[in-house]
């Protein structure tokens, strides 16, 4: 019995050493945020998305509950071009901005000429477009071309919309001094819309558009006409855009056919050096998810998973998204 016991306490010292060794071991290597090898612990991250309220932030706090077993992702609200500034500075491990502000963040043009190019970013998918559509409940306003003397407004500060509205209407021969653009939030500015405080909403926006069915409904109105010369030298000279001819408003709203705008796509980024197995772990919630996506976020069954993957003006794919989608047959 007394043998026993000795070989059971040296048995017992040699496993507490053994396991004392292992925990010592588990905390070296490349943990923290945004992982480093899968060492069997949820990574966590932080997502940078829009304003609450927005299909931007609905998204992105959607998929971070779905998702939030093999990656926690703490959802943070932002601007288009500023999430693309806080992926590229390492301010946030991913981030959801639009085309427009991705190609030309990337390649240090427009709003970023004066910034330097963000050349860290690398794309994870694409998501819904944003159209271009100036909506006013004034009828006698038909064509971008009467715009003289109106005050608008063409969405928050910081997001993609303002820029693309100042070119589409310097073709028209109008300069700044010729209308007014105040700074209205999406929900604020269909309101003001609404009060006469302004004469038209001209922001990107998804669609269908609530708010824009809600005008359409309370207030009547119509689509103000940007004529296909126009929306095809705005998709020529501007990143990031896609030439659409759109073939049905939201009811309420008058629409002359054919009509055509441009778009902008969502689109999901992350920084180069994010590890690939962090990056991997959210492409594939998001494409295992994406249906459960589209019940949760309408605008994201308006595209079909297959476009999860579109050439985003040249910028690269991350490897760990690229890693998920050879596995699934969305590249080769």
């Amino acid at each position: 019995m007394k043998k026993f016991g000795k070989v059971s306490l040296v048995v017992l010292l040699v496993a507490l050493l053994a396991f004392a060794g292992c925990s010592q071991g588990g905390n070296g290597g490349n943990g923290g945020n945004g992982g480093g090898e899968d060492n069997g612990e949820v990574p966590t991250a932080r997502i940078v998305t829009g304003p609450p309220g927005l299909t931007v932030h609905t998204v992105g706090s959607t998929l971070s509950e779905y998702i939030k077993d093999s990656l926690v992702l703490t959802v943070e609200p932002g601007s288009t071009n500023g999430n693309t500034m806080a992926v590229n500075n390492k301010e946030a491990e991913f981030g959801i901005s639009m085309t427009t502000a991705v190609v030309n963040g990337f390649n240090g043009k427009e709003f970023y000429a004066d910034k330097g190019k963000m050349e860290n970013i690398r794309v994870i998918a694409t998501l819904w477009h944003h159209y271009i559509l100036p909506v006013t409940t004034n009828k006698n306003l038909k064509h971008i071309d009467d715009l003289k003397g109106t005050k608008l407004t063409a969405g928050p500060p910081g997001g993609d919309s303002e820029p693309l509205v100042k070119k589409y209407l310097s073709y028209t021969g109008l300069t700044e001094d010729d209308y007014t653009i105040i700074p209205f939030g999406f929900q604020e500015g269909a309101e003001a819309l609404k009060n006469r405080q302004i004469d038209l909403l001209f922001s990107g926006a998804p669609f269908p558009n609530p708010l824009q069915e809600d005008i359409g409904k309370t207030q009547g109105g119509r689509y103000i006409n940007i004529g296909k010369e126009y929306a095809e030298r705005l998709a020529k000279e501007y990143d990031g855009l896609y030439l659409v001819e759109f073939e049905e408003g939201a009811q309420g709203l008058e629409l002359d056919k054919p009509y055509y705008t441009v778009s902008y796509r969502a689109v999901l980024i992350t920084h180069v050096d994010v590890p690939e197995e962090t990056v991997y772990k959210l492409t594939k919630g998001l494409y295992e998810n994406f249906e459960r996506l589209g019940d949760a976020v309408g605008n994201m069954r308006t595209f079909p998973i297959e476009e999860l993957v579109t050439d985003v003006g040249g910028v690269p794919y991350h490897d760990g998204a690229l890693k998920f989608y050879k596995e699934v047959g969305l590249v080769d």
